[in-house]
């Protein structure tokens, strides 16, 4: 039996990942920040950790007599560019440094994100080889912590995942496209181009971190070419505006009407967001290093490294983990 520890175990990827992982046989760990935030994961047949990124000897207890190490935990936004640096950069750090010092390192995958290699040529989704060129904050806190890891290659066993956008259950990011889709019967899309853009579903995800925990390559220190690092995302290669179409469909929106807002109009909201966060000290799904990104272009990447190398083939099409996702939401009521 395989024994493995989640950070970020409260995220709805995590949750994903969890109930996998048990339905597999494995037992599981979960690193947690205090009881009372998971009280959720207290209801499942795991064990709760309580330490912190920023503590080397919490972390050296949780991955303590584990095979694999699933390292989730991370900050997507934040008001303070220093916060996003901790979690993601020195945090991650942590995370090896802990696995380092254990007598039979675990195997240790990375969760990092497309945000860390940047975005692609429109015409061309982006491939491991490309040079990285991270143009956000976020995306640079995330190329800090797989620097960081790649540096105690010779220690710990490593391999690292970049997904493009993640939706499915659960999620609250990606919700908001599907609420302004069912109530308003409109989609936004940044800038007056239509770009090219990649997704997956998080029990998609799951799967490409499980194959890459059991046969994926590792990285290696002191290079800079893609060993041991994979983009994961669905097959289909749509824009912004097809997307929502399809989600207009899974909604009851067929007639979805694609609305392209020009980027200065993105740039005075996203100001406007980041001034009200940080009166408020919480963050924002829209702020500036968000509209950064949206001010890059296309966001596609490619997943056949993955599928070559392991054999990872998504377990539905993209119009069906809408649809699957639409229909959780509606159930819940959350739509």
């Amino acid at each position: 039996m395989r024994h493995a520890l989640v950070t970020g175990a409260t995220g709805f990827i995590g949750h994903h990942l969890i109930q996998r992982l048990l339905a597999q046989g494995t037992t599981v760990k979960c690193l947690v920040r205090s009881q009372s935030r998971s009280a959720d994961l207290s209801r499942l047949d795991v064990t709760l950790v309580q330490g912190d990124l920023a503590d080397v000897s919490s972390l050296a207890a949780a991955v303590k007599d584990v095979d694999v190490v699933y390292h989730l935990a991370g900050l997507t936004k934040s008001v303070s560019t220093r916060d996003l640096m901790r979690v993601n950069g020195e945090g991650t750090q942590n995370v090896a440094i802990a696995c380092s010092q254990c007598k039979c390192p675990p195997t240790l995958v990375l969760v990092s994100s497309l945000a860390a290699a940047g975005p692609a040529a429109d015409a061309e989704p982006r491939v491991e080889t490309d040079a990285v060129n991270p143009v956000s904050n976020y995306g640079h806190s995330k190329r800090a912590g797989e620097l960081a890891v790649i540096d105690l290659a010779d220690e710990v066993p490593i391999t690292i995942v970049r997904p493009p956008i993640v939706f499915g259950e659960h999620d609250r990011d990606v919700l908001h496209w599907f609420k302004m889709i069912r109530k308003l019967g409109i989609h936004l899309t940044p800038g007056l181009q239509d770009y090219h853009c990649s997704v997956i579903h998080a029990d998609d995800l799951v799967s490409v971190l499980i194959v890459a925990a059991e046969q994926g390559e590792r990285v290696t220190r002191g290079t800079e070419d893609d060993k041991g690092i994979y983009f994961a995302a669905c097959d289909e290669l749509m824009t912004y505006s097809e997307i929502g179409r399809l989600i207009g469909d899974c909604v009851g929106r067929p007639s979805t009407r694609v609305v392209h807002v020009p980027m200065f109009m993105i740039w005075g909201l996203a100001l406007s967001c980041d001034f009200w966060a940080r009166l408020r000290s919480h963050s924002t799904i829209l702020n500036l290093d968000k509209a950064r990104e949206a001010a890059a272009g296309g966001w596609a990447c490619s997943s056949a490294k993955l599928r070559r190398q392991t054999g990872f083939v998504p377990a539905m099409g993209l119009r069906e983990r809408l649809g699957q996702t639409a229909d959780w939401y509606i159930r819940q009521s959350w739509l």
